[in-house]
């Protein structure tokens, strides 16, 4: 019941805060030599605004997502979301268990590798993935990968490829450190003593240990897809959902439109603390879980 009321609450503030950021233009003005406070407009603005929310079943509203296709995009987008996610946690999985099976010097060298890649710019990775495939192009006539989302068309896999780069070396990052924190534990040194080998105790006492903490960077690995998904379709021309939001923007969408469309766009974060909060409680049980 706690935690219904306290999502009930980050709502009311989430749409409160739309409210005031949406109009604060309204709030500030120029005047000769100094700058002029309007609250009468602002609050006005608002107000209004407020009040636009209790006509969110208009059917006016509802044509003007099926004229944008918001629909048809949003799950495009998504798409790309969930199977960029699946790969980073899947491969995130694999090399941080690799790099801590690894000698120690081997070790070093694979996490200075990790810290090199992981500052490389979102921007290059899109370019190198564009001139390859051009110049492979180019040089043989062989073109197996779809870049732009021209025609109708809408590419998957380098999209996929693309926004993943830099969150799989932040969750690789932050599984060796996680990891190498948790060896220090006690229960690590008396599995150690037992006999037990090193890759059980990893995958199955150390990653149980840590995945409250890791659920907690995933949401950190799902704002970094989303802004990286971003500059996928404005790059590549792909007609996805954030392509189609500055549409609205640009079309001089209403305040009930934005926010919609922006509740959307942050349905990624919640699904993923609900889902990792369900699933921590049933590993540790009838314990309290809070992540």
């Amino acid at each position: 019941m706690k935690r219904f009321i306290r999502n009930i609450i980050r709502l009311v503030l989430i749409i409160a805060g739309f409210l005031f950021i949406f109009k604060l233009p309204f709030l500030l003005g120029i005047g000769k030599d100094h700058v002029v406070f309007n609250f009468k407009a602002f609050f006005g603005g608002v107000k209004s605004d407020f009040q636009s929310l209790f006509r969110i079943k208009d059917a006016a509203y509802l044509s003007f997502f099926k004229q944008l296709n918001i629909a048809e995009s949003y799950q495009y987008s998504i798409t790309i979301l969930f199977f960029s996610l699946i790969f980073i946690i899947f491969m995130g999985l694999v090399f941080a268990v690799l790099v801590m099976l690894a000698p120690e010097k081997l070790r070093n060298n694979l996490k200075s590798g990790i810290n090199f890649f992981e500052a490389v710019p979102d921007l290059l990775v899109i370019f190198l993935f564009q001139f390859f495939v051009i110049m492979l192009y180019k040089k043989t006539g062989i073109k197996f990968l779809q870049l732009y989302g021209v025609f109708g068309a809408k590419p998957y896999f380098v999209p996929i490829m693309t926004v993943s780069f830099l969150p799989l070396f932040l969750l690789i990052q932050f599984l060796i450190k996680v990891i190498t924190d948790e060896q220090t534990q006690q229960y690590v040194l008396y599995a150690k003593a037992k006999g037990i080998n090193r890759l059980r105790t990893l995958l199955i006492h150390i990653m149980r240990n840590i995945f409250p903490l890791s659920v907690l960077q995933l949401r950190t690995i799902v704002w970094v897809l989303l802004s990286n998904i971003y500059l996928v379709e404005y790059l590549f021309n792909i007609n996805g959902f954030t392509q189609q939001f500055f549409k609205i923007i640009s079309m001089g969408g209403d305040f009930v439109s934005l926010v919609v469309c922006l509740l959307l766009f942050s349905l990624p974060l919640v699904v993923i603390e609900a889902a990792g909060w369900t699933i921590s409680k049933l590993i540790r049980g009838k314990e309290r879980v809070t992540i």
